[in-house]
């Protein structure tokens, strides 16, 4: 895949657990492109419904596919992950999409259930587990991959960097931006990984 400098943001997935900074991000964003759809799944979507609501498109509209109860999946569909694994330059990929009626994402933000939290507050075994993220971690770990085209936020920290990078430059992301978001959203994945795996260790049948 060539190296795609610059990618202006026209649609973007944010799907986020923590929603702390996140109504004015999705408003900077409406500011510097008010033609970008963000597609949200519903917990988000409520949250920047005020600051962004011709802009918003819910993951189950666009899919096709309701949540699943207490939101088991949400996000997990081949309509949201070949929109951030494509390869534009590919023409067969790109037909893939055209033909299948897929958006290609250029954003993709997302913070996971906290599942450290969890057990640092000493939660039962069950809330625990239902505080692993699937969704979320696949999010990340493709938007990650495909870097060269596609920016990650994995931190709400990092919201302030990437929008004072698109007020630089018309609202397209630079690689080196794209390569930065990419690798903290990595090293992220592998912490919140290696917690599950310390907890999963320390786990004994016969006390659950």
């Amino acid at each position: 895949m060539k190296n795609v400098r610059n990618v202006r943001i026209n649609r973007a997935i944010i799907s986020c657990y923590e929603k702390r900074g996140l109504k004015e991000f999705a408003s900077e964003l409406v500011k510097l492109n008010p033609d970008i759809k963000i597609f949200s799944s519903s917990g988000t979507y409520k949250e920047l419904e005020p600051v962004a609501r011709n802009n918003l498109v819910e993951i189950s509209e666009y899919v096709g596919f309701r949540e699943m109860p207490a939101g088991l999946v949400k996000t997990l569909h081949p309509k949201i992950h070949s929109g951030i694994l494509a390869e534009l330059e590919d023409p067969e990929q790109k037909s893939y999409l055209e033909d299948n009626k897929i958006e290609a994402f250029d954003l993709v933000v997302v913070n996971l259930y906290q599942f450290e939290r969890a057990v640092s507050e000493g939660k039962c075994f069950e809330d625990v587990r239902k505080n692993i993220d699937i969704g979320g971690v696949s999010l990340l770990e493709a938007a990650s991959k495909n870097f060269l085209r596609v920016a990650v936020v994995a931190d709400p920290e990092d919201y302030a960097q990437l929008i004072n990078a698109l007020k630089k430059n018309n609202c397209s992301s630079d690689l080196k931006t794209r390569l930065g978001l990419a690798k903290k959203a990595v090293a992220h994945l592998q912490h919140y990984l290696s917690e599950i795996n310390n907890y999963f260790g320390k786990l004994k049948a016969e006390e659950l």
